[in-house]
């Protein structure tokens, strides 16, 4: 009994681990864009072979159809000196000159993607810290003045006990206070629900910030997926054989 709970935990082991690789296999649900280039570059960067036939494919055809539409910027200075701080290690990987020439599209397409990524990242940034210093002030605003007519009413209302015959307008004017104050501390959890969800998106946003690209890991597994380079023992994709065993794999 303790041998078949053995086994079957070591199943259920094995086929959760399988499931998290196919997840992090899997780009279907991405899109190469500034506002998911941080899932794409980390998914990517992370990426382990071999991989599914399947998902190889849709990652393929990501890449293809992305860099198909992108527009080649002109020679500019820093686009060529971007050319060639790159070009010696492209050359020592890739031996084609074609596939040299679309590696370089891919890379320059990927750092302008970074480069609207950081943009955006730093603008929603500083948006942020801007609202978190406007709701540390209106809170502080609040609580200022909401003790200060605390002690208006406070006042009023000793100044009504003090009158020999206490008038209306003393105790309309101790109400119209403690009102006041009511309202300015009613802010206050509202205030700290808005800091505390602005605090969370601002180190949201610090999470998935990209700070810079690992080029040379780039160009490696760029080079794999897209079947510009093949390295003896590394298989890319594998595929499962209905004819073999069960969990038996044919690589490739």
């Amino acid at each position: 009994m303790s041998s078949l709970q053995s086994i079957g935990t070591m199943d259920i082991q094995q086929q959760e681990k399988r499931r998290i690789r196919e997840v992090a296999q899997d780009f279907s649900t991405l899109t190469l864009t500034p506002e998911n280039f941080h899932a794409f570059y980390i998914k990517f960067i992370n990426l382990r072979f071999p991989m599914q036939v399947a998902h190889l494919l849709e990652l393929r055809y990501l890449i293809n159809h992305t860099v198909d539409r992108y527009k080649t910027p002109p020679m500019t200075p820093d686009y060529r000196q971007f050319r060639e701080s790159l070009q010696g290690a492209i050359d020592s990987f890739i031996d084609n000159q074609r596939y040299s020439e679309r590696m370089l599209k891919i890379l320059s397409m990927l750092r302008d993607l970074h480069y609207t990524h950081s943009i955006n990242s730093r603008n929603a940034e500083s948006r942020l810290r801007g609202a978190l210093v406007a709701n540390r002030v209106e809170r502080g605003r609040s609580v200022r003045y909401g003790l200060l007519f605390i002690l208006a009413g406070v006042v009023c209302g000793i100044f009504g006990l003090a009158m020999k015959t206490s008038g209306w307008m003393v105790e309309l004017l101790a109400a119209g206070a403690g009102y006041i104050a009511w309202r300015y501390f009613h802010k206050l959890p509202g205030l700290d629900r808005g800091l505390e969800q602005m605090t969370h998106e601002l180190n949201d946003i610090l999470r998935r910030r990209v700070q810079s690209l690992n080029w040379r890991i780039l160009i490696h597994k760029l080079a794999l997926v897209l079947g510009y380079k093949r390295i003896p023992g590394v298989e890319v994709f594998h595929i499962e054989s209905e004819h073999d065993h069960p969990g038996q794999r044919v690589y490739h």
